[in-house]
């Protein structure tokens, strides 16, 4: 939608709020990155970063995904916030499909490579998706942020894996 934008928050929980760990008390984060999105669509402001890093390709291997982003990232290493859906029908819809954790392998300034060995060599990668859990991060670290370090990725999920051409 124009002219809108969220503040991502997942990862500011507060596990000993009165009000339930999804709804924190510390505001001036929220605040703040709500406060950029204000400065850049609502005012107008040039050059005011408000969204975290998001996915623009996903490439697929038979060893590994690697993810580019739409910004530089970031990164620190994580063995779990990314899972892939290994299906033997390559729908992540098939009921005997499984998630399992992609471990980061590598990144570099706009993209990160994901493991995909956990997959059987009998199924395909189907689906892949970030922090698609209640409480993906602890305080301020999720592995996935702007450059800035203070926009973290949002969560999402994908099933629109290209195939990376090696060039040969």
């Amino acid at each position: 939608m124009q002219n809108t934008f969220m503040a991502v928050a997942m990862d500011l929980p507060d596990e000993t709020s009165p009000y339930n760990p999804i709804h924190p008390r510390d505001k001036q984060d929220v605040a703040f990155r709500l406060s950029l999105g204000a400065r850049a669509v609502a005012y107008g402001e040039q050059d005011v970063a408000f969204r975290g890093p998001f996915p623009s390709q996903i490439l697929s291997t038979p060893k590994y995904l690697e993810v580019a982003y739409d910004q530089e990232v970031s990164v620190t290493s994580s063995e779990n916030i990314f899972e892939i859906c290994c299906s033997k029908s390559e729908s992540p819809w098939d009921p005997k499909a499984r998630w399992v954790p992609a471990p980061i392998m590598q990144w570099g300034l706009t993209t990160v490579q994901l493991s995909t060995s956990l997959c059987s060599p009998t199924e395909q990668v189907a689906a892949l998706r970030y922090a698609w859990r209640d409480w993906p991060c602890d305080f301020k670290a999720c592995p996935i942020y702007s450059a800035c370090k203070i926009l973290p990725g949002p969560p999402f999920i994908s099933t629109n894996l290209q195939p990376k051409d090696d060039g040969k």
